[in-house]
C-alpha cells in the first residue's frame, strides 16, 4: 500500500518521474556492530577464490521486570568472499570491534537425511572500530595500513 502510494506520488511529480523505476520493491540490508568471536577461517578454492568466515557477537542491555540489568548476546555467522575475504584474512582478528554491512542469507542442506537450516550474514563491507587488546600499538598501526608484518 505504502509503495503504491509512493510510486503514484513519484509519477505525478515530473521532476521525480524518472526516479520511479529505481524504487526497489524489497530490500535485504544488514548493519551489525560487534566483537569477532574467533580468528577468521579461510577456505581457498581450486579456482583461487577465497571464503572467510567468522562469528560476530552483538549484545543488547535491558532491565528485566525486577529492575535488574540483563545483557543478551546474539552470535552471527559472517562470511566474506573473494577480495574482501583476503582483507578479512589480513586485518580481522578475534576480539576486534567491527561494523559489518551485508545481507541475510538463509540456506538449507541435508546431512544424514536431516534437513539443516543456516542463517548467515554475507558481508559486503567492514570497518574495524577497535583492534583486539592483545595487539601492541606497532601491530595495530601495521594492521590499519594493510601491510603484512
Amino acid at each position: 500500500m505504502f509503495r503504491t502510494a509512493l510510486l503514484r506520488s513519484l509519477v505525478a511529480n515530473p521532476a521525480l518521474k524518472s526516479q520511479a523505476r529505481y524504487l526497489s520493491p524489497s530490500m535485504n540490508k544488514v548493519i551489525l556492530m560487534g566483537n569477532v568471536g574467533q580468528d577468521p577461517k579461510i577456505i581457498q578454492f581450486d579456482n583461487g577464490k577465497k571464503l572467510a568466515t567468522f562469528s560476530l557477537a552483538t549484545s543488547r542491555r535491558y532491565k528485566d521486570g525486577e529492575g535488574n540489568l540483563v545483557e543478551q548476546t546474539e552470535w552471527h555467522k559472517v562470511r566474506f568472499n573473494n577480495e574482501k575475504a583476503e582483507l578479512v584474512e589480513r586485518l580481522i582478528k578475534k576480539g576486534a570491534l567491527v561494523t559489518i554491512d551485508g545481507t541475510i542469507r538463509y540456506d538449507s542442506f541435508n546431512k544424514d537425511g536431516v534437513e539443516i537450516h543456516t542463517t548467515n550474514i554475507v558481508g559486503t563491507n567492514f570497518d574495524i572500530k577497535a583492534f583486539p587488546k592483545r595487539l601492541n600499538p606497532e601491530e595495530q598501526a601495521e594492521g590499519q595500513s594493510g601491510e603484512d608484518a
